[in-house]
């Protein structure tokens, strides 16, 4: 195994969590537009939301391996909660893209990803300590 210097360490938890941060923002972008627009840009908002998707679990196995790896993981039972409500989320993207494609999609099919979002980002930040929004 390397060994790496701490501040290259902390360099590269800082890139991974901004950038996991950042593909966040841009994935409710694309699923407000994307069910709230109109059906000429859902179908681009779906391809945006499905590779947000590949990005985010993939920065948050490398954040998650990272802490592992450095005993940093202070609540275990809240970030399996995180992992779980993170793919419920894909889970009701899904659905509501889908019920959007058929002209179907309800109230409901909207803002129950958005604010399901909004807990795992708080969770995030819960975990994280409000890092890297907030610097110790």
């Amino acid at each position: 195994m390397a060994h790496f210097e701490h501040n290259d360490c902390e360099e590269r938890v800082m890139i991974w969590s901004w950038m996991h941060l950042i593909v966040g923002a841009v994935l409710i972008i694309a699923v407000t537009v994307g069910l709230l627009g109109p059906a000429q840009v859902t179908k681009i908002c779906v391809m945006i939301a499905r590779v947000c998707y590949i990005l985010i679990v993939f920065s948050g196995i490398v954040m998650i391996v990272m802490s592992l790896m450095n005993g940093s993981v202070r609540r275990p039972v809240l970030l399996i909660v995180k992992l779980v409500l993170a793919l419920a989320v894909i889970g009701l993207i899904e659905i509501g893209f889908a019920r959007k494609k058929k002209d179907a999609v309800l109230a409901m099919d909207v803002w129950a990803p958005i604010v399901l979002i909004v807990v795992v980002v708080v969770l995030g930040f819960v975990l994280t300590g409000g890092f890297p929004i907030i610097m110790k």
